[in-house]
């Protein structure tokens, strides 16, 4: 999702990238060799434009990420002989990063054989995740498939550039208000404690954000740039700070239209909120947003949008460049804030109050979270050690998010059938359908299952398996429900 930057601007890591018309500076293509004995030899090229780079699978640790294969069932289907093999690279000193970096430039060539262990298996398939980088670096994914068998395959179509048509989707799931569902009242200081609470659901929206492969890689490499380029270290700090603060200003305005629909018509939100038909709209775009997270296909925004930014922040530079900057890190992070905006907003939208106003204050909250991060390592840059290694860990992050949106959409399609009087969705068959959600959440966890864009098996970590636990005594809280043992306090 993006482009690059230049000048003031060198902005750091994002989805994906194009050149000046918005293409994909990388082509690939790929072929297959077959070697005797099920035997073959898969080769994966890149034709790279000029001015760009892409990183080695060596490149050397402390700087851009490497690019990294997975042999999707290899183990179970076919084995690897020997490692990835790689064309020439060149050696390049990361001024950024203070390290040599490996890279290719023009083109690049990998190279992997196999041996087939079932004999009836005529497919393989491949992800590779990559850099390519010129002023910005932009994380990308790529899926090979090789057909064993000369048979056409029809992939499924991977998202490699910051576009999609999900933002105005995404904005117009905050026009919910469930408040002739849930109950009208309140005193004002209850109101304000619902939006103390609003805005930290906000805030603990942007902390998952910031956990997510869209947004993790970028805190070390945006304050770097801040850090490493300015002038001295107080200007380093002010333009981090500066960053962060335009990144909270830019989330919050995404608020600000739905203060014009109050002042049309102050029900207009409430009349929307209670359509059936509607509902069953919001219900069928996020479980839309959790499949995205499941792994099944990417998000994005407009490559346009990105490239105009960037070209802005190019022209302009200063502390309007910066702001550009801030925008550009909103469109390129769709990918994965969009789905957990798309939850928060529809969330506080049924919480009491008014509408415009609760979205205002979930916003501000994510933001805040979003932002923090920069100022705070730009003025501690030690603090950049402690930070843990991008990884596996970040995919299973927007799994657990998935999971959580698709809870979430039967919540909606719940108040669709109490609109509508419908009576399908009674209390009992809909806490089924959320303790059946979390069981899986608990058994995807445990590793008793995986997803597409799941990495080779490790070890599950003490977190995962804490998470899992929690997941499985929520499971049982829900169960208690239904046998008339409690009356769910926790989700009244």
């Amino acid at each position: 999702m993006k482009k690059l930057i230049s000048n003031t601007v060198l902005f750091l890591m994002a989805l994906v990238s194009f050149a000046q018309d918005g293409e994909d500076p990388v082509v690939w293509s790929q072929d297959l060799i077959p070697l005797g004995d099920s035997q073959y030899e898969l080769i994966m090229k890149a034709t790279i434009d000029e001015g760009w780079h892409l990183y080695s699978q060596f490149t050397a640790e402390g700087g851009s990420l490497p690019s990294e294969f997975t042999y999707v069932n290899e183990g179970s289907e076919y084995e690897l002989i020997g490692s990835t093999t790689e064309s020439a690279t060149l050696k390049v000193y990361s001024e950024i990063f203070e390290v040599e970096e490996t890279l290719f430039k023009k083109e690049a060539v990998f190279k992997q054989k196999i041996r087939m262990l079932k004999p009836d298996i005529n497919q393989v398939k491949v992800e590779l995740f990559y850099q390519v980088c010129k002023e910005v670096c932009i994380p990308q994914d790529k899926v090979f498939y090789f057909s064993l068998d000369g048979s056409e395959i029809a992939p499924v179509e991977e998202s490699l550039d910051a576009s999609s048509i999900a933002m105005a989707n995404a904005l117009k799931l905050d026009l919910k208000n469930k408040d002739v569902l849930r109950g009208i009242g309140g005193s004002s200081s209850e109101g304000q404690t619902g939006l103390l609470v609003i805005f930290g659901l906000g805030f603990l929206g942007g902390l998952i954000a910031l956990l997510t492969p869209c947004v993790f890689p970028m805190i070390p490499l945006t304050v770097s740039f801040f850090t490493k380029k300015s002038q001295s270290r107080s200007k380093g700090i002010f333009d981090a700070s500066l960053y962060g603060f335009f990144i909270v200003i830019i989330y919050f305005l995404l608020s600000l239209p739905f203060h014009l629909f109050d002042s049309v018509d102050s029900q207009i939100l409430n009349t929307i909120a209670t359509n059936i038909w509607l509902n069953l709209f919001f219900f069928l775009i996020f479980v839309f947003f959790a499949f995205s997270f499941f792994g099944y296909y990417e998000l994005t925004l407009p490559s346009s949008w990105a490239n105009k930014m960037d070209s802005a922040s190019n022209r302009v530079g200063g502390g309007l460049g910066i702001f550009f900057m801030a925008v550009t890190l909103a469109i390129v992070s769709f990918s994965c804030t969009g789905p957990i905006l798309g939850g928060l907003l529809g969330s506080t939208a049924l919480a009491e109050g008014d509408v415009a106003t609760n979205l205002s204050a979930g916003m501000l909250g994510f933001g805040v979270a979003l932002a923090l991060p920069f100022a705070l390592f730009a003025m501690f840059p030690a603090w950049l050690q402690s930070l843990p290694k991008s990884g596996g860990w970040m995919t299973t992050v927007k799994v657990v998010l998935g999971f959580l949106e698709l809870a979430l959409a039967f919540k909606f399609l719940s108040n669709a059938d109490l609109v509508g009087n419908w009576g399908l969705f009674k209390r009992e068959i809909f806490l089924g359908i959320w303790i059946l959600i979390f069981l899986l959440l608990s058994l995807y966890l445990f590793g008793i299952f995986r997803f597409p864009h799941d990495g080779p098996k490790t070890n599950l970590s003490s977190l995962r398996k804490i998470t899992g636990f929690v997941s499985v005594v929520f499971c049982v809280y829900l169960l208690s429900g239904t046998l008339q043992l409690t009356n769910l306090k926790l989700l009244s």
